[in-house]
């Protein structure tokens, strides 16, 4: 008889062992903890400098991705900006921390768009986040972007001709 009480004692520790483990795995299962963290977000604000007069308006474009940054026909956010002492100040808040790039031009003559000459070289100042430019087109999107991770931060560009 000892052999078969000690079979059913096991079966029972068995029994017990497995409705503690659905009591106590199964909601783990069910409501599985969030493994990321939330997004975190900030404000940018981008100061554009080195424009030689304030006539007409400065074109901005914050882009969040490589696909944006070299598409001509759209940008991310946009804005159309007046120049003024010679400065523009964009603040964008509730910024998501990520990759971005900008780039922006002094449309003086409103016709959105930047005019180029005959050899199709920009007439209108430009400029793109980290200051970088390009002798052939516009420069890459791992020269011109930035990482945006703090809950305030400030980048500068300076607008010129380059040529």
């Amino acid at each position: 008889m000892s052999l078969q009480k000690n079979q059913e004692n096991s079966v029972v520790r068995l029994i017990a062992l497995m409705v503690l483990l659905i009591v106590f795995i199964k909601p783990v299962l069910m409501f599985p903890q969030e493994s990321q963290e939330s997004p975190k977000y900030g404000k940018l604000t981008i100061i554009i400098t080195g424009f030689n007069n304030e006539i007409g308006n400065c074109r901005f474009a914050l882009d969040n991705s490589k696909f944006v940054y070299e598409r001509e026909d759209t940008v991310w956010i946009g804005k159309v900006v007046p120049i003024v002492n010679k400065q523009v100040i964009v603040e964008v808040d509730s910024l998501e921390y990520g990759e971005y790039a900008v780039r922006v031009f002094h449309d003086e003559n409103k016709n959105e768009i930047i005019d180029t000459n005959i050899l199709g070289i920009p007439t209108e100042d430009y400029g793109y986040s980290n200051n970088v430019s390009s002798w052939f087109g516009p420069p890459s999107w791992d020269r011109a972007k930035f990482i945006f991770n703090k809950s305030n931060m400030i980048i500068e560009i300076e607008v010129g001709s380059f040529i």
